[in-house]
């Protein structure tokens, strides 16, 4: 992006069950994952205001950017997204309760009272819930934050 760089990007899988805030398109660029998803997963790129974002790619399709499109804004839509990632998330953790404990060293019970409670919130409300739950790209040569159980979860399942 240029001038005006959003102060916060969505990332949603096109099946509502991924979700990652970052907090500009410069940090979402300057995060590698070690491997590519498995199976690979379709993306939404989103700005804070819930305007969409379109990938740009660079001439050996890396992602080097993001603009805003056209579309109007559509907060709502994107905080019901998210409503539906912690949903599924939940719903993922009552199925797998060894998982969890095993992965985690929660039970499910523990594992649920940490899931951020989206519903009813504004997406301004959410992004403040997450903001606190995100981690920065690390500095070149220094470790990544691990990041939360649910957060290592999605990138898991």
């Amino acid at each position: 992006m240029t001038n005006s760089e959003p102060a916060t990007v969505f990332v949603i899988d096109v099946n509502d069950r991924f979700a990652h805030l970052f907090s500009s398109v410069t940090d979402l660029l300057a995060t590698h994952e070690a491997a590519p998803a498995e199976p690979p997963r379709g993306l939404d790129f989103f700005d804070q205001d819930g305007q969409r974002l379109a990938p740009v790619f660079d001439e050996t399709w890396r992602l080097s950017g993001l603009v805003k499109t056209d579309e109007k804004p559509e907060p709502e839509a994107v905080q019901a997204r998210l409503v539906a990632v912690f949903a599924f998330l939940a719903q993922y953790t009552t199925d797998h309760p060894s998982q969890i404990s095993e992965d985690f060293g929660l039970s499910v019970d523990e594992a649920l009272r940490e899931l951020p409670q989206l519903n009813g919130k504004t997406l301004a409300e959410s992004i403040a819930a997450l903001r606190g739950l995100t981690h920065e790209a690390a500095p070149e040569g220094h470790q990544q934050d691990r990041g939360s159980w649910f957060h290592n979860l999605m990138h898991n399942i």
